[in-house]
């Protein structure tokens, strides 16, 4: 069942992708900005957090371009990668001013109060030290048409049958700093960076046409808010 699962969506993505190359062959995924933005934080001066790591793939990836790196979760799953620390984000076990940079990838979205979480980050990093975060977009009709209007069980089942996301992988969700107003009222930071960026899936390609269609339109002039996704850089200020 799983191989079939995996070869239709390895059908679909190529299927997908050509129509991507002819319609928009600047197009770059979520992930891929993302791990960019690490990339260009990341020098052998920095002691760097990926918070919500998972299985802690980007500590393995990356972590040769960093003095050191380490992986947190509140969860240890028994494939994550070395070295890895469980923990709550809300209580780091790490001395004050004692990080350059943090990121978490599709985390904020699921933090119940912005600043208590914010300030345990402030706390941790030292000055002029950064994050990078990328999250949902609570303007897009994809997230806060489904937000308003669906109970929590079709939501669930949407994401489990149609977006194929394990049930373990899901997590409540709050939206306490999923827009560029939120982002800019957390207290002891300064926005460097704010962009809106496009998701496409792969998962049925009546959905990617769906996706490909919304990204299309947010390329008009004024209609980027309508995008997925919220990429954004913080620096800490006092």
């Amino acid at each position: 069942m799983v191989s079939k699962i995996k070869g239709a969506y390895l059908d679909n993505k190529e299927w997908s992708e050509k129509i991507l190359k002819k319609i928009d062959p600047s197009f770059r995924h979520r992930w891929e900005l993302f791990d960019e933005q690490i990339q260009q934080h990341l020098s052998l001066k920095n002691i760097w957090l990926d918070l919500g790591c998972a299985d802690n793939a980007a500590v393995a990836e990356f972590s040769a371009n960093a003095k050191y790196a380490v992986g947190v979760d509140i969860i240890r799953l028994p494939d994550v990668h070395k070295p890895f620390v469980q923990a709550d984000i809300r209580h780091l076990p790490f001395f004050s001013r004692s990080v350059n940079l943090i990121t978490l990838r599709f985390v904020v979205e699921h933090f119940s109060a912005r600043q208590k979480y914010f300030d345990e980050l402030h706390r941790v990093l030292q000055m002029n030290g950064r994050v990078i975060l990328v999250t949902t977009n609570i303007w897009s009709p994809f997230i806060f048409l489904p937000r308003m209007l669906l109970p929590y069980k079709i939501k669930h089942w949407l994401l489990t049958h149609i977006f194929q996301v394990q049930d373990e992988d899901i997590f409540p969700t709050f939206h306490k700093v999923n827009s560029k107003s939120a982002i800019k009222k957390i207290e002891g930071f300064r926005v460097v960076r704010f962009d809106y960026i496009s998701d496409l899936n792969y998962t049925r390609k009546w959905m990617f046409l769906i996706f490909l269609f919304l990204h299309l339109i947010s390329r008009l002039p004024g209609l980027s808010f309508l995008r997925t996704n919220i990429l954004a850089v913080l620096e800490k200020t006092d």
